[in-house]
């Protein structure tokens, strides 16, 4: 592929308000909010995502960071190589996000413009992003998350009529609440394979408690039980209890992403493409990982950073699951013309779309959009 010179950006913000909060272990999800980027580059558009979900006023921080901090790295320079932007990007921005203190706002802007550059790419040549970077399987194995504190029967059930092997309980709730949680998949999909998601609720000692009560529900991994940077507390409690870990989502960059999953009782290594690095991030740990640990890409937003976790997950043979939230999404569902279809075993086909999302239904973004701003190349 020829140079291509960046010469706009523009930032979209979406928004599906929700009838009925979801409910972390932290806060409620009050809003599906989607921040799109376009990457434009003599006379073609790359289009990425970068996640707001947290806080209220993320929508604001990203588009300031994007186009203020992010913009004028890209404009005006060949972004035909979505490694050499991000490690540009990464040179100027990564010592600023720590003297923010905000690594994530940072990391998360620099990923929608990777996540852009690898749809600019494929869809110029014409093949998926997963086909660019691999197309080893065909299809990958999917886990319903949302699972809990509320709707825990329904959407079980849910899961299990699309075909789906294993569903990803939300805990960190309580004793009571936890246990409720486990007891009702239990009840009304018997079938189904448990993961757990703590978000990050306990302290270490609870950490430990918890991990052998799931155990004893023959919970098969936990994710984030807390802190995910602290390895050394992380391999403790694996080492304490058995439990195998999931981890990552939280974790920004190569080195600290590799670093955690060389963990003892990391199982499974979740980069999010739209907060830890973009696909470039996520491509180069999965060459790196020997199959022991598993990329299991994160994946709680809109339909190209579900897109981006697709291509990421059927690109490498040693990849693992992929995460699809089971609730509605607005942002997620009607944003795709081509959707994200399961195959008789509940694992999600391979996009065979151009790039991430050649198919993105414009009069769908038009309906969600309540924002839009963008800078160009002086």
């Amino acid at each position: 592929m020829t140079g291509l010179i960046a010469d706009r950006i523009v930032v979209r913000i979406l928004t599906a308000p929700l009838v009925e909060p979801i409910p972390m272990s932290f806060a409620r999800l009050t809003s599906r909010r989607m921040c799109l980027v376009e990457v434009h580059a003599d006379g073609k558009i790359g289009v990425g995502e970068s996640w707001i979900n947290y806080p209220e006023w993320a929508p604001a921080e990203r588009t300031a960071t994007i186009l203020d901090g992010v913009a004028p790295l890209v404009l005006g320079t060949d972004v035909t190589d979505p490694a050499a932007v991000l490690e540009r990007m990464t040179a100027t921005l990564a010592g600023v996000g720590r003297q923010w203190g905000a690594r994530g706002p940072i990391w998360q802007a620099m990923s929608a413009i990777d996540l852009a550059l690898w749809d600019l790419r494929g869809r110029i040549a014409g093949m998926p992003v997963g086909a660019l970077l691999g197309d080893a399987r065909a299809a990958a194995p999917v886990y319903a998350s949302g699972i809990g504190p509320t709707r825990v029967e329904e959407l079980s059930e849910l899961a299990a009529s699309r075909g789906i092997t294993a569903v990803k309980a939300k805990v960190g709730f309580g004793d009571e609440v936890d246990r409720a949680t486990i007891a009702a998949i239990r009840r009304s999909a018997p079938a189904l394979r448990i993961f757990a998601d703590a978000n990050c609720a306990w302290s270490h000692p609870e950490a430990e408690r918890q991990a052998r009560i799931l155990v004893d529900e023959g919970v098969e991994w936990l994710e984030e039980p807390f802190e995910s940077q602290d390895r050394a507390a992380l391999a403790r409690l694996h080492e304490a209890t058995g439990i195998a870990l999931a981890a990552g989502e939280n974790t920004y960059g190569i080195d600290d992403l590799t670093a955690l999953a060389a963990v003892p009782g990391v199982a499974h290594i979740q980069p999010d493409p739209a907060k830890s690095g973009g696909i470039t991030t996520a491509a180069v740990l999965a060459g790196v990982l020997d199959g022991a640990c598993r990329v299991s890409p994160h994946w709680y937003a809109g339909a190209i950073g579900l897109r981006a976790s697709l291509a990421i997950a059927t690109a490498f043979e040693h990849a693992g699951w992929i995460e699809l939230d089971v609730r509605d999404n607005a942002l997620r569902d009607g944003l795709v013309t081509e959707g994200f279809a399961l195959d008789d075993e509940g694992s999600m086909l391979a996009s065979r779309v151009a790039g991430l999302v050649a198919d993105l239904d414009a009069e769908r973004v038009a309906y969600h959009q309540i924002a839009e701003t963008s800078r160009s190349a002086a």
